[in-house]
């Protein structure tokens, strides 16, 4: 019995797994999107991230603010990793809301 319980318990973490992962949605705010080049940066920031995809995209509240929505595998990365990336190449960036 007890040569069993290893490979069970191994096989109930592989099927369990997976379904810790979970693709999470949240919306960036960017600051200081002045010209079309502006925001193909920003985009290209993020999607540079791995498993981030943009789904969507409009006008922020000011007249330089975009707000992206993006997903991501949490087990690959965080909300913050996003918003860095944008950062890192010059422009403010805060996550607005997480979603599922």
């Amino acid at each position: 019995m007890k040569r069993y319980l290893v490979p069970a318990a191994i096989c109930a973490w592989l099927v369990t797994s997976p379904a810790l992962a979970g693709e999470q949605r949240i919306d960036v705010n960017v600051g200081d999107l002045t010209c079309p080049s502006c925001s193909y940066i920003a985009a290209s920031s993020m999607k540079a991230v791995p498993s981030v995809e943009i789904v969507n995209f409009r006008e922020g509240s000011e007249w330089s603010e975009g707000v992206f929505t993006v997903t991501f595998d949490d087990q690959l990365t965080d909300a913050e990793t996003i918003v860095d990336a944008v950062k890192a190449n010059g422009y403010p960036a805060e996550m607005l809301l997480a979603s599922n």
